[in-house]
């Protein structure tokens, strides 16, 4: 197989926390095990405008050639505004998430008007100047941009129009059904030229890459011509963080919930069906680990009758070992247009520890039929909080269930799917 090479354009990258730098970091780390070698251009974090940081990245991706550039975006100056420091407030997707004051109001406004189809587009210009010159001294087989922030497709749109080079886009997320457009106060005009910028990125892409089926199908249903291009490969876990961890036993059974959580999502439906476990002789833990905004940690410790732990700031690492040690998982699936379509890397981690997992939302999502395919996890609906209670009741003080061995978890691995992302690139590149 004769090696490529590809020249990968994404605003995310390593010191960058949370869940959107993880695919592609990944992916850089093992392309070139299977024949593809890989170069990055990012933006300098010292400019960067990131909702978190975690450091323990660095050294994922320490033998990767990467570029970094200088960034010119509003979301640095808004951070300054109410936190005085530059890198305190950094929002994801929305402005102002939970209670707005007019600072947030108007910046909210801005943002969805002024700034199309993101606020860091400001990167643009940077990152094309940057790959355009790599481009004019070294061949590259293939250009990639990943989105969010799907501004970055824009730069990849504008190197096949000058340069004529093969372009590959991958949609880690929905761009115009994105949940938080519906935030916005956005004008017709502007929600016409957001949709225009998405129809010409999927039309000119040789290849679209997304996560997973319904979001493959949602593509898929845009484009006039040439549905095939349109691929998807999951998100997964790395097989090397999970290899030496060991599972702690816990004093009490313990329900985790590990990631964002926002107001957007079913956690008044968990609260409802645990507070239905009131026996005294039920001894439980609940924790939340990572982004809790602020106004949904308020109402899960007033109305939820179990004492409930907030873990905040913690590395990849840690993250999963908390994911490890847990005795149940909770998986809370967005309210949106399009929930069915979101799968994140969470899930992937989650089922790599083997523990059991409860699903709350739609479900039809491709999360929750990946989730019901356990023998030891199931997946509800909202509205099902009896089903939910006896569930959890069961898990963890009747009669729990076991995973299942037949269950082929290494087919959601990190290597698995950058072997299956290097046939795509062989097969366009």
């Amino acid at each position: 197989m004769q090696q490529k090479k590809v020249l990968i354009i994404t605003y995310y990258w390593p010191p960058s926390g949370g869940s959107g730098v993880q695919r592609w970091m990944y992916f850089a780390k093992y392309l070139n095990e299977f024949g593809v070698q890989p170069t990055i251009i990012t933006v300098d974090e010292k400019f960067a405008s990131y909702p978190s940081k975690d450091l323990s990245f660095n050294e994922q991706v320490k033998d990767v050639r990467v570029f970094k550039t200088k960034t010119l975006e509003p979301l640095r100056f808004y951070s300054f505004l109410k936190s005085g420091k530059t890198e305190k407030v950094v929002p994801q997707g929305n402005v102002g998430g939970g209670k707005k004051g007019i600072l947030d109001k108007v910046a909210t406004y801005i943002r969805a008007n002024f700034f199309i189809p993101d606020a860091r587009v400001g990167w643009n210009r940077y990152a094309f100047q940057q790959a355009k010159e790599l481009i004019t001294k070294e061949h590259f087989d293939l250009i990639i941009t990943t989105g969010p922030p799907h501004s970055t497709h824009l730069v990849g749109l504008k190197l096949k129009q000058e340069l004529s080079i093969q372009w590959m886009a991958d949609f880690r997320d929905p761009w115009t059904e994105v949940y938080y457009n519906n935030l916005f106060k956005r004008t017709k005009r502007n929600e016409a030229k957001d949709k225009a910028m998405e129809l010409n990125v999927l039309n000119k892409a040789d290849v679209i890459l997304t996560v997973g089926p319904s979001m493959q199908e949602l593509l898929q249903n845009k484009i006039i011509e040439q549905k095939e291009k349109v691929h998807y490969i999951f998100n997964g876990f790395d097989e090397e963080k999970f290899s030496h961890l060991t599972k702690n036993k816990n004093t009490k059974q313990t329900i985790r919930y590990v990631g964002t959580l926002t107001e957007n999502y079913p956690y008044h439906n968990f609260i409802e069906a645990i507070n239905q476990l009131t026996s005294d002789n039920i001894a439980l833990q609940i924790e939340f680990i990572g982004n809790i905004e602020t106004s949904v940690r308020l109402e899960l410790t007033s109305k939820c009758n179990h004492t409930i732990h907030f873990i905040d700031n913690v590395s990849h690492q840690q993250a999963i070992q908390y994911m490890k040690d847990a005795d149940l998982l909770l998986l809370l699936l967005p309210y949106m247009e399009h929930a069915k379509i979101m799968l994140t890397g969470k899930l992937f981690e989650y089922l790599a520890t083997a523990n059991p997992i409860l699903c709350i939302g739609n479900k039809d999502a491709d999360a929750a039929t990946i989730v019901d395919q356990l023998n030891h996890s199931s997946a509800f609906s909202e509205n099902e909080i009896n089903n939910i209670t006896s569930y959890i009741k069961n898990q963890l003080y009747s009669n729990p269930k076991m995973f299942d061995n037949h269950f082929d978890i290494n087919k959601f691995g990190r290597k698995a799917n950058t072997k299956k992302l290097a046939e795509l690139i062989q097969l366009y590149a």
